[in-house]
């Protein structure tokens, strides 16, 4: 794993597209962590920042019809550096917004910047794995989940020290865009440009399970993400310095199975490793909802580590499905848990609502062995 990882880091053009996932997940660390704030200043109820979370992947979801042509016409470099750089702009606005609907129209322009770039920088590791026959599809999103730990973990000491939400993340914007730009020239184009076609269409048969476990995962991982903080902080009573420190560790355990990953790929069989990091996923969230601060933290690690590998192999399956250009393929699994993801939020804080968070869990506890029965049923899966 080191040696894969330190290769990684020395070829500029893996570092290049590693450095794009881990300024995004970052910068989605440091503003999630700071939810429970937002929440409070707006005087949101739980049922509400989950319809305003919704907003989010609506606003991802609303141009996956045409991800694939503009993809194309862009070319795969500058769509990711036009979708980064943007999104660490705006990224900022929900901050500024004073009342729900004002929060729900700046989450709808967040979610247009992540979904481009999502689809985006994907498309350009599976292009990098195609010309340099390598495998860096998990070590990539490893570095969006070191993205997401550190840009959590960091943001306990800044509240800690008093600095506002929106001094953070302009912080986190500034010197994001610092980091990128000298390794910028180093992403890559596809040498074949495929032929125009329909930018959009359904998953064809042969990726069918793929788009379904996805629209579960992708619901699982995001609820994660949007409730974790808010768990802890007011369920379980932890401290606003500690209230990050689920998400955190999600995301760190979730860096380590992804920085393993590409090898792990290669030397086992796919469907293994959906089948047994699901089927961890599930322990580590049934202990979360055991009624403890440590136990939370633990239930919540353990499930980083169980999804760790399940979009590395997801997307890098998708981009390589005979008769389907990658940002096709990619972009119709995005879709499929873009469209889990839209409901999660709201379905999560209704639950919330009416009985609790753990509830919301159990939910998505559901969802996690929804999709271990369904990798099940998958007969072979492309490396």
């Amino acid at each position: 794993m080191i040696k894969h990882f330190m290769d990684y880091l020395r070829k500029p053009e893996r570092r290049s597209v590693g450095l794009i996932f881990f300024a995004l997940s970052l910068s989605i660390g440091a503003w999630v962590t700071r939810l429970p704030e937002v929440k409070a200043d707006l005087g949101l109820t739980k049922s509400e920042l989950g319809l305003a979370l919704l907003f989010i992947p609506l606003g991802s979801a609303v141009l996956l019809p045409f991800y694939g042509s503009i993809i194309r016409r862009m070319g795969e470099k500058r769509a990711t550096l036009v979708g980064i750089f943007a999104f660490l702009l705006i990224i900022l606005t929900p901050l500024l917004m004073t009342n729900l609907y004002s929060l729900m129209a700046a989450l709808f322009f967040v979610g247009l910047a992540l979904g481009i770039t999502d689809v985006a920088m994907n498309t350009v590791a599976a292009e990098v794995e195609k010309q340099f026959d390598c495998q860096i599809m998990s070590a990539s999103h490893g570095f969006f989940s070191l993205g997401g730990m550190i840009g959590a973990a960091t943001t306990g000491i800044f509240i800690a020290q008093g600095i506002a939400p929106l001094q953070l993340l302009l912080i986190c914007s500034v010197l994001l865009r610092i980091l990128i730009i000298p390794s910028a020239r180093y992403l890559i184009d596809a040498r074949e440009r495929s032929a125009p076609g329909k930018s959009f269409q359904l998953p064809p048969k042969a990726m069918l399970v793929l788009a379904l476990i996805s629209f579960c995962i992708m619901m699982c991982e995001g609820g994660i993400t949007d409730w974790s903080t808010i768990y802890l902080r007011e369920d379980l009573l932890a401290s606003a310095e500690m209230a990050g420190v689920g998400f955190a560790g999600f995301s760190a355990l979730m860096a380590l199975g992804r920085f393993a990953g590409d090898g792990l790929i290669n030397k086992w069989v796919a469907k293994k490793l959906l089948i047994y990091g699901l089927l961890l996923a599930s322990v580590g969230l049934g202990i979360s909802i055991l009624g403890s601060f440590e136990l939370a933290v633990l239930g919540f690690s353990l499930a980083g580590i169980g999804y760790a590998t399940v979009f590395p192999i997801l997307f890098g399956s998708a981009a390589r499905v005979k008769g389907v250009a990658a940002e096709v393929g990619i972009a119709s699994v995005a879709s499929s848990g873009y469209i889990g993801i839209l409901v999660g939020p709201a379905v999560i804080g209704f639950i919330a609502d009416q009985t609790s968070l753990a509830g919301g869990f159990i939910f998505l506890l559901v969802l996690t062995a929804i999709g271990w029965f369904l990798s099940l049923k998958i007969d072979r899966l492309t490396n």
